[in-house]
């Protein structure tokens, strides 16, 4: 058990990184207010001493005695109370900064393992437990001192009564910490079962659009119907040993009292002991009540945390797929790309082979193909997501590696077909990249979307609801795509950005290609067949290949794969729900 909260505490101060200079004014300041605690009995006790022999003057000063502990009790507490509001903060901070520096560093399978829902999960509460631990770490050793010391103060008054305290104290614990134990085993299925309702009400709320369109909602609901049926189990069975802990345990609080007073009244009818040890033994039975209440709550609030702790040490231990950037720090980036025999395999399976394609500046590439083809993982190669297994992807020659961090993502930029804009204002949208209004002005000029803002109540200072959902998904894409042109970029990735658009608004995106195209190398995902068109060169996958390359007019005539997406619809993506 010792070994089990050694580790447990020596977890907890690797994750935090605590400033010893709180940890011991928190301890000091426990045992401090702790200690004047166990003195108060002490200096009650001695009042009502003298008060029997009727000794006034030295009832006074007890009584004076009592005053002064009690007040340099509620200092040492008015200390750690303090104390324990600048460790939260410390510790709120170090593990925000943490997991936000993490998240800028994962790689893309990260929501896989660990899900948006106990991501924010953990954010929300699993920090602030933590930040208790430092007061639950001086509780657990201010709480042992505690007992021990009552237990010798009674020892000293009668060994026999000091005795039955400490078969008490034994079994009072043993019981307690069994049930804590049960408690925090189902406390951990209770967690999972709530990170899972939250993972899957991300997503509803993420996708509630499709799910009206193709009427999801009642199996959704159904789903989450399951999960709330296993929180409540777990949480029924933690709650029934909640009632075992705090109420049945009472009983033997109460049985040991009642045994402590026949023998109290017994001492004091056979003259072996004073009114006021009796007064003395049972505030300090009580206390030790308390006393082993607080240890026991602090072992159990230390076990709680560190499953707090296991998660956040999940989320920060997170293997990320490491790619390392290098030295190539020049900002005269011309913008062609080339993948020489590139090949890439992930956990053994062939996702792309030997692909060999050159794309000039202000050349327009669109990649076309199947689902599953490869379309999106070349993308991924490009944004530096991946490495190939074999040969090699260059920037203007240079292999995009060998590029610091900083050179190639201002070079490279990519409007995805699900854009992300972020509940404020379109200027401060906008101003993460570029905050020259008159640059702002020109890109969303180029997008078609200006003369839009513009007619809005408060036109660029307009507040955008989350995830802009108070304009359309046409309009969210276009000011996503003016911030991606904000970037200055020589290259730019459009991941199927029309999957949003309405008609009339997909009628602008040509023309912007074509104005883009002006000062850009421009490389695109889509089904649309007039974009396809619109390319100077098309790449057709399949199977992780390239098996054609040409102009929409040498490919309608020798591609069949060509001709069956040209002749095809474009279908409506509709997001999948993992709830595993």
């Amino acid at each position: 058990m010792i070994k089990e909260y050694y580790n447990f505490i020596k977890d907890y101060l690797k994750l935090v990184e605590i400033k010893a200079k709180y940890m011991v004014i928190m301890i000091l300041s426990a045992f401090f207010y702790k200690g004047f605690c166990i003195l108060l009995p002490l200096a009650a006790s001695l009042i009502i001493k003298y008060l029997t022999i009727g000794n006034a003057k030295m009832s006074y000063l007890s009584l004076g005695l009592f005053l002064v502990i009690y007040i340099l009790y509620n200092i040492s507490l008015f200390i750690n109370y303090k104390i324990y509001g600048f460790n939260m903060n410390y510790c709120y901070d170090v593990l925000t900064t943490k997991i936000l520096n993490k998240l800028i560093t994962v790689d893309n399978n990260f929501t896989r393992l660990i899900s948006k829902g106990r991501l924010m999960n953990s954010v929300n509460s699993d920090i602030i437990n933590i930040g208790d631990m430092n007061d639950d770490i001086s509780e657990l050793l201010m709480g042992l001192i505690q007992i021990v010391a009552v237990l010798i103060i009674v020892s000293l008054y009668n060994i026999y009564l000091a005795i039955i305290l400490i078969v008490f104290a034994l079994l009072y614990i043993q019981i307690r910490n069994k049930e804590d134990r049960l408690i925090n085993f189902y406390h951990q299925k209770v967690v999972i079962q709530d990170d899972k309702y939250s993972n899957l009400l991300t997503q509803i709320v993420s996708g509630l659009q499709e799910i009206k369109t193709f009427n999801m909602l009642p199996k959704l609901v159904g789903k989450l119907n399951i999960i709330q049926t296993k929180f409540t189990k777990y949480y029924s069975i933690k709650r029934k040993h909640y009632t075992i802990r705090d109420n049945d345990v009472k009983m033997i609080t109460y049985l040991f009292r009642f045994i402590l007073y026949i023998i109290l009244i017994y001492l004091i009818s056979i003259g072996k002991i004073e009114v006021s040890i009796l007064v003395l033994i049972i505030s300090y039975h009580e206390q030790i009540v308390t006393y082993i209440d607080w240890l026991i709550e602090s072992t159990a609030n230390i076990r709680e945390v560190n499953t707090s702790v296991n998660r956040i040490n999940d989320i920060l231990k997170y293997n990320t797929f490491d790619i390392s950037y290098g030295n190539v720090d020049t900002n005269d980036i011309y913008g062609s790309i080339e993948f020489k025999k590139v090949s890439l395999k992930i956990k053994n399976k062939q996702i792309l082979k030997n692909i060999n394609l050159k794309i000039d500046h202000n050349e327009v590439v669109c990649i076309v193909g199947e689902a599953g083809s490869g379309k999106t993982m070349l993308f991924n190669l490009l944004l530096r997501l991946y490495k190939p297994t074999s040969g090699k992807i260059t920037l203007d020659g240079i292999d995009i590696y060998e590029f610091s961090k900083d050179v190639y993502s201002k070079n490279l930029a990519i409007a995805n077909q699900k854009p992300f804009i972020f509940n404020m204002s379109i200027r401060k949208n906008l101003n993460f990249v570029d905050s020259n209004i008159k640059n702002q002005i020109e890109a969303c000029k180029k997008t078609g979307i200006h003369e839009f803002i513009e007619t809005l109540p408060n036109g660029y200072n307009t507040i955008l609801r989350e995830n802009g959902s108070n304009i359309s998904g046409g309009q969210k894409q276009m000011i996503s795509i003016a911030r991606t042109i904000l970037t200055e970029a020589e290259v730019l990735l459009l991941d199927d950005i029309t999957t949003s658009l309405d008609p009339d608004t997909a009628k602008l995106v040509p023309k912007l290609i074509k104005n883009l195209k002006e000062d850009h190398t421009i490389i695109m995902i889509t089904k649309k067949p007039d974009l396809m068109r619109q390319a100077d060169k098309i790449v057709v996958l399949d199977k992780g290949r390239i098996v054609d390359v040409g102009t929409h007019k040498d490919l309608i005539k020798r591609s069949d794969i060509y001709q069956m997406l040209q002749s095809r619809k474009s279908a409506s993506r509709i997001g999948g729900f993992n709830n595993d």
